[in-house]
């Protein structure tokens, strides 16, 4: 629909802007003193970046163009002081790049702020003009109420924004997990990634609806709420009481009308999302409208309706796999990560005990890997884990056995099912060796062999996975006091 009806929505944005910035205007009154009148026509540009994505409050759409509550006070803002062209309008990347160029001085003004200590330092601030709870979402099933019902579990927040600093600070029992943006958040949550969110209620309504996450509920509010300010740079004070008498001039109801256009808050408190239902209303009296005059051309535009919805599904399933590739896989190595190795592991190991097949369990450790990270630097030692790491998985994808997983540093899992201890041992050797002979260069002209100490566990009938890899840890240690570059056997480990 946003595609479809972009023109009718410039056409309804326009006529309604145009109504509500002529209810309440003083035509010929400059709201300015001389002085500041004088200061903001010495000003060749001022540069405001607002954050580019957070609807409904500021965002840019498919057309670049710069939209949302914010963008509407700023256009009555721009009839009252008359700016023209002085107003450059910056579309950044992430509301991070906005705080970093609002701190070198490369942009004037930011819209949609929170006020924060840091932040005060450098940037000047209005009062508020946005009020909005920060809520806490869960999937469905989830059976807890409020916050508090979270302890030890993922709960994630936005980087960069003052919610995200308020979850870390006041919820230190939280396991808590910082996102690029809201929507990566949401689906975390809708995926299973991640147990909770904490965000703004209107910007979730607007994502949930946009991406179909069906599976999310409120369980309450977080007790953050944003108190959404203009900040201007600290060394241009006459911007800062120049944009607090313009919010001031703006009338209640010009604020209501803005905020009904975009969020409408019901008798119950909570906001929901109606932008989508004005175009719906003003959509189906286009569609009337096309039926009398082109309903030769109905079949055309349906075509290409359905063509551009195949588009974004095709384009949104990459996006999910690219969502579920990122909270599976081990961003230094691409290997799987701890959680997923994990649960490979639980679920491979269930069925080896169902069916009555042997597993085993490699632990691999870098040998002396702190020498390498203090003689070479980290930028070194993260070559050396993935020269590591390539060398085992194809080691193993030519044998076409087994998984490896990163555990955590440089200490690596690799799961073996239906192999037995003697077959797992060849293997483990053959790793080994292959490591060793592995040259990996750390600078210029300077080459690094590596060793890795090797624990081997094979599954006991009686005992449980994580018993299973605490043996195999033991195994590893005890490889490593023998004076490690060796593999070792648990001594537990009975053979099938």
């Amino acid at each position: 629909m946003k595609g479809s009806s972009f023109l009718i929505k410039r056409l309804f944005g326009f006529l309604y802007l145009l109504l509500f910035s002529m209810i309440g205007m003083s035509y010929g009154q400059d709201i300015l003193t001389a002085d500041e009148r004088l200061w903001l026509d010495q000003q060749p540009v001022i540069r405001f970046a607002p954050a580019p994505n957070f609807p409904p409050v500021e965002f840019f759409d498919e057309t670049n163009e710069y939209q949302g509550i914010t963008a509407d006070f700023i256009k009555i803002i721009d009839q009252k002081l008359n700016l023209g062209q002085k107003l450059e309008i910056v579309q950044l990347d992430n509301w991070g790049e906005v705080l970093s160029q609002g701190r070198s001085r490369e942009i004037d003004m930011w819209g949609a702020a929170e006020k924060t200590e840091g932040r005060s330092q450098y940037m000047l601030f209005t009062q508020p003009y946005i009020r909005l709870p920060a809520v806490v979402i869960v999937r469905n099933e989830f059976a807890g109420e409020g916050i508090e019902a979270l302890e030890g579990k993922k709960v994630v927040g936005i980087e960069n924004y003052a919610s995200y600093e308020h979850l870390q600070e006041k919820y230190p029992q939280l396991n808590a997990l910082g996102v690029p943006d809201i929507e990566t958040g949401l689906r975390m949550v809708s995926y299973g990634t991640a147990d909770a969110i904490v965000a703004n209620n209107a910007a979730a309504i607007y994502y949930i609806e946009k991406n179909g996450l069906t599976n999310l509920k409120v369980i309450g509010e977080s007790g953050f709420e944003w108190n959404l300010r203009f900040a201007v740079r600290d060394d241009w004070a006459p911007l800062l009481s120049i944009m607090q008498k313009s919010l001031d001039s703006i009338t209640a109801q010009q604020k209501r009308d803005i905020y009904r256009y975009w969020i409408n808050l019901d008798s119950s408190g909570e906001w929901k999302f109606t932008r989508d239902y004005m175009w719906i209303a003003s959509a189906a009296g286009l569609v009337v409208l096309l039926l009398i005059l082109f309903g030769w051309g109905l079949r055309k535009r349906a075509a290409i309706k359905l063509q551009r919805l195949t588009q974004r599904i095709e384009e949104q399933k990459k996006i999910e796999e690219e969502l579920k590739n990122l909270a599976t896989t081990d961003e230094l190595t691409g290997t799987y990560n701890r959680r997923a190795i994990l649960e490979i592991a639980q679920t491979e190991f269930e069925k080896c005990l169902d069916e009555g097949l042997p597993f085993s369990v490699l632990l691999i450790d870098i040998d002396h890997f702190k020498q390498v990270n203090d003689q070479y630097g980290h930028e070194v030692g993260d070559r050396v884990i993935r020269a590591v790491v390539n060398v085992c998985g194809d080691t193993l994808r030519l044998k076409d056995i087994g998984y490896i997983g990163r555990l955590g540093g440089e200490e690596f899992v690799i799961l073996l099912p239906g192999v037995d201890q003697i077959k797992a041992h060849v293997v483990a050797e053959q790793l080994r060796e292959c490591v060793e002979k592995q040259p990996i260069q750390c600078v210029e002209n300077t080459w690094y062999s590596a060793t890795v100490s090797v624990g081997l566990a094979t599954m006991k009938r009686s005992e449980k996975f994580d018993e299973l890899l605490n043996r195999a840890d033991l195994a590893m240690y005890q490889a490593k006091k023998a004076g490690r570059n060796r593999v070792d056997i648990s001594q537990e480990t009975a053979l099938f």
